[in-house]
């Protein structure tokens, strides 16, 4: 085996082996919540879908009667379906904390009230900590980013030494010893599902801790949603008039008559209404339309288009991640790439098991191949790139350091007795 192809293999090894318990359940739970919204629509039928019967209520009809039947809960925004067989839900603040309540928009009936997503809450968490708070995010961040490392370590370990070759380079081996058809499909597999899966990884770090913190100090705060998009310019508080709710719906749904809107209704003096177009596909959000209190005459309209690039780029991040750009295509996309990278990450350790010796831990030998200057800099770049796998290699190669220095015992040598010379 070359000296540099056996380092390679040797971090790759090690990086896949170290990674694979998050990466299994990271990549189990990202499959789980592509999806989220069939899931609960199956779930939560007798909620979500209504009987279109009729002429639709107005939207401060339909608070009105949210607030009727819980006295003591606060709206704070109203999610309204472009599909005209959706119910609409309200987002209240109780005492214990968020709701979703939903209202029948043609009869104003409250079908029901539920905590949001209660199952995914769970999923989500697992998701982005472990159920361990910053130090699991934390980890997840450290393994997502080493999975872009163990992408392109594992295409350089794929390179074949013939283009020739289809069996095993461009096509998985289904028939012969079986472990050279777990080696096939861990390889072939990863080859083709490489782009989605540095894709997913990468819009993921937006959610994460280190590198978004680190992406915002640098570019002043480009991993964040464009705010100034999301709000309206303050205006004089007053009492919120129900013609201006009418108003924030209809001026929306005059142009964006398929889109789901979601009105952000004012907690404080100074807040307008805000209305939010949500994207059919592509971006999270198409537009902002902002809407007087008291009057509701309309004082700010934002659109997708006007915002600069490093926005636009923000706004398709959860749509990219979650596969739901294209809608069911990318969706299965996303959730066979999660699968995908449990599986690579499980006959990673599958394969090494079944290889090692008896009695031996199998693990593979170092080498001291000098690296060439190309590899050098995508370390590097890798390195400065992700942050923490910079300070993960920096701890390796201190740990490796202090290892050889004060814990490995050197073995004395012990001078043969001298033998006496014949002639």
């Amino acid at each position: 085996m070359p000296s540099f192809y056996r380092r390679v293999w040797r971090w790759h090894f090690w990086a896949g082996l170290l990674a694979c318990p998050v990466l299994v359940v990271v990549a189990v739970t990202g499959a789980l919540y592509t999806f989220k919204d069939e899931i609960e629509d199956w779930q939560l039928a007798d909620l979500r879908f209504a009987d279109s019967t009729g002429e639709r209520k107005s939207l401060a009809e339909l608070l009105a009667a949210v607030t009727a039947a819980h006295p003591t809960w606060t709206p704070t925004q109203a999610l309204i379906p472009g599909d005209p067989d959706r119910s609409t839900a309200v987002q209240v603040i109780t005492g214990s904390g968020n709701r979703l309540v939903y209202v029948n928009p043609y009869t104003a009936e409250v079908l029901g009230d539920i905590e949001r997503s209660p199952f995914f809450t769970v999923v989500l968490r697992i998701h982005r900590s472990l159920f361990a708070g910053t130090t699991g995010r934390i980890l997840v961040e450290l393994a997502t980013c080493w999975m872009v490392v163990l992408v392109v370590s594992g295409l350089y370990l794929w390179i074949p030494r013939t283009w020739r070759t289809v069996w095993g380079v461009w096509l998985p081996r289904l028939r012969g010893k079986p472990y050279v058809v777990l080696r096939d499909l861990h390889t072939v597999g990863g080859l083709y599902l490489a782009p989605v899966l540095v894709l997913i990884a990468v819009t993921g770090l937006f959610f994460t801790v280190v590198w978004v913190w680190s992406l915002n100090a640098v570019t002043n705060g480009a991993g964040e949603l464009p705010r100034h998009f999301l709000t309206a310019p303050p205006e004089a508080g007053g009492r919120v008039a129900s013609a201006a709710l009418d108003a924030a719906e209809r001026r929306a749904r005059s142009e964006y008559p398929a889109n789901p809107l979601v009105v952000m209704l004012p907690a404080k003096p100074g807040e307008a209404i805000v209305t939010r177009v949500r994207g059919l596909s592509g971006p999270s959000y198409v537009a902002s339309v902002g809407v007087d209190r008291t009057a509701g005459v309309e004082t700010s309209r934002k659109v997708y288009d006007d915002l600069a690039w490093h926005e636009k780029v923000r706004l398709w991040v959860l749509p990219v991640h979650m596969g739901s750009v294209f809608g069911w295509p990318t969706k299965v996309l996303a959730a066979v790439a999660c699968l995908a990278l449990a599986w690579l990450s499980v006959s990673g350790v599958w394969m090494w098991l079944a290889r090692r010796p008896v009695g031996r831990a199998g693990f593979p030998h170092a080498s001291t191949a000098t690296a060439p200057k190309v590899a050098v800099a995508l370390i590097l770049l890798l390195g400065v790139v992700f942050p923490v796998v910079g300070g993960s290699i920096l701890l390796v190669l201190v740990g490796e350091y202090l290892v050889g220095r004060f814990v490995r015992k050197t073995v004395p040598v012990v001078n043969p007795e001298p033998q006496p010379v014949t002639s």
